[in-house]
């Protein structure tokens, strides 16, 4: 069975969820995250977390509670690409270049 970590670095995280996004685009209606992920969810999530991130390079000040925000974003999309990678482990047992396909690092 293949074995894949999700990243824990921030930018690694949301590059997976760029590509896991990127597939499920390409693939539209035979995409296999269709009815098991709310994907929506998921890229409203990134975008957000995404425009913290300029709010801080700009040098703008923080608004209240956008490090409890984001966290709780990270957190959201950890699990759900967690749940994204379970299905496709499952789908795909010994097939790491589908992994590889949806942006996923299979161990060796």
């Amino acid at each position: 069975m293949v074995k894949v970590r999700i990243p824990r670095n921030e930018d690694r995280l949301l590059g997976l969820l760029v590509k896991i996004n990127e597939r499920h685009e390409t693939q539209k209606k035979k995409s296999l995250l269709n009815g098991a992920v709310n994907m929506d969810r998921l890229v409203l999530k990134l975008n957000n977390i995404q425009s913290l991130k300029e709010i801080k390079l700009n040098g703008d000040p923080p608004l209240p509670d956008t490090k409890q925000e984001k966290a709780s974003d990270l957190k959201f999309i950890s699990n759900e690409i967690r749940s994204i990678r379970n299905l496709l482990v499952r789908i795909y047992p010994d097939e790491p270049n589908i992994l590889k396909e949806w942006g996923f690092e299979p161990k060796d």
